[in-house]
């Protein structure tokens, strides 16, 4: 293995990493126990597996997708906040794919 191949390998984990302790924090003032867990786990899988194609993006995605749910959650009901949250996640992990998919047509 080459240090490029390590390089990707590292960042892949780190985003993974970062993006379910980061989760795992921010819901733990609305949810508890297993569903807290399965939150970040959430989390942590889809945003991993998006950046096995993006590298940088998806983690991008995800920071203002947990901005958006630390201000929702104070304005409504923490489940709406992370129903929310959720559809902005998946909304922003779809336009880094579109994006990169835009990019990589024009090359």
């Amino acid at each position: 293995m080459n240090s490029d191949d390590l390089f990707i390998i590292a960042m892949l984990i780190g985003s993974t990493v970062f993006t379910g302790a980061v989760a795992y924090t921010c819901t733990g003032r609305d949810l508890r126990g297993g569903y807290r867990i399965s939150v970040a786990l959430i989390c942590a899988v889809l945003v991993g597996a998006t950046c096995t194609f993006i590298p940088y993006l998806p983690v991008l995605a995800f920071l203002v997708t947990m901005m958006a749910y630390l201000v929702m959650r104070r304005l409504v009901s923490p489940g709406r906040a992370l129903a929310a949250a959720a559809v902005l996640l998946l909304g922003g992990l779809s336009c880094a794919v579109l994006i990169m998919a835009a990019a990589l047509e024009t090359m």
